[in-house]
């Protein structure tokens, strides 16, 4: 049985990035690093959040650097494109915390 505490440290885990700015990687990353050995449904979902976490800040930086060189004001639409596709997968794996469940990202799958 899954206590309110470990849903409520999933879903942080995957709407970190709306609160806490540029600790958007170091919410989840702590989660995991904390319930990693203890708790396979927390470190699960820190770790999925984590990794697309990761890949879009490392889009975002690219991005920001094609833009200072005016290539990547074309990138911006794919961009917002994927960022709302990751706000709403993020919305809905706090949804499948809330009722116990497993949850992977698209294109990530069971990767990790």
């Amino acid at each position: 049985m899954i206590d309110g505490k470990q849903k409520v440290l999933a879903i942080a885990a995957h709407i970190s990035y709306l609160f806490f700015g540029v600790g958007y990687v170091l919410v989840p990353l702590a989660i995991y690093l904390f319930y990693d050995k203890k708790d396979d449904f927390v470190a699960g979902h820190a770790k999925q959040a984590l990794i697309v976490q990761v890949i879009f800040g490392v889009i975002g930086t690219i991005v920001a650097v094609l833009t200072a060189l005016l290539i990547g004001v074309l990138l911006w639409p794919i961009v917002f494109i994927l960022g709302a596709i990751w706000f709403c997968c993020s919305i809905y794996a706090c949804f499948k915390v809330i009722n116990e469940q497993e949850y992977h990202y698209p294109l990530l799958g069971r990767f990790m």
